[in-house]
């Protein structure tokens, strides 16, 4: 009989247990819902952000067209030429700037890859003038390996090991080593 209560106890502890689980099942579903629902308020309105940048430029370049297209209006034929002219010459001036500053990175680059530094720093070291980018490569280079150093150094760094200077009389430490 006491089996049976056992049991029977049991059963209503196992089906305690069942309700709970089920139960943590329904509020992990809620909290899910809940994350779910703040990343979505989240998303939209890092997207609503955007959009009014996004919105923002392309007014910002409709009215810049439309007072250039009013400039161009007013003017005659040889000063919309002039001007078309120079918004040319501007335009090619920033993309002859940017291959100029490309070709200093690159170049850059190689120079780094030959003296076995990290071409990463490119970038930065970039010069137009070509003598210039040498400098600051070379400089660098000095200065990256004395990082390198200290940084050897310091982990490299310890205790010196205590050796005993006291020798006692009659010990050969040859024959200490033999065990004799």
């Amino acid at each position: 009989m006491d089996k049976e209560k056992g049991t029977l106890k049991n059963d209503a502890q196992n089906k305690n247990e069942g309700h709970k689980k089920s139960s943590d099942k329904n509020n992990e579903g809620h909290k899910n819902d809940e994350l779910k629902e703040l990343v979505k308020s989240l998303i939209s309105e890092e997207l609503a952000g955007a959009k009014q940048a996004w919105e923002k430029d392309m007014e910002t370049r409709v009215t810049a067209e439309r007072e250039d297209a009013a400039r161009l209006a007013s003017m005659s034929a040889e000063e919309r030429a002039k001007f078309e002219m120079e918004k040319k010459q501007k335009d090619f001036e920033e993309e002859r700037q940017q291959y100029v500053s490309e070709r200093a990175e690159f170049e850059a680059a190689k120079e780094l890859a030959a003296q076995n530094l990290p071409v990463t720093f490119a970038h930065m070291l970039a010069d137009a003038d070509k003598e210039t980018t040498v400098k600051n490569i070379s400089a660098f280079k000095a200065e990256y390996l004395k990082a390198i150093e200290a940084g050897l150094y310091e982990r490299l760094k310890g205790k010196t090991p205590k050796i005993s200077r006291e020798v006692p009389e009659g010990s050969d430490p040859f024959l200490n080593g033999l065990g004799i």
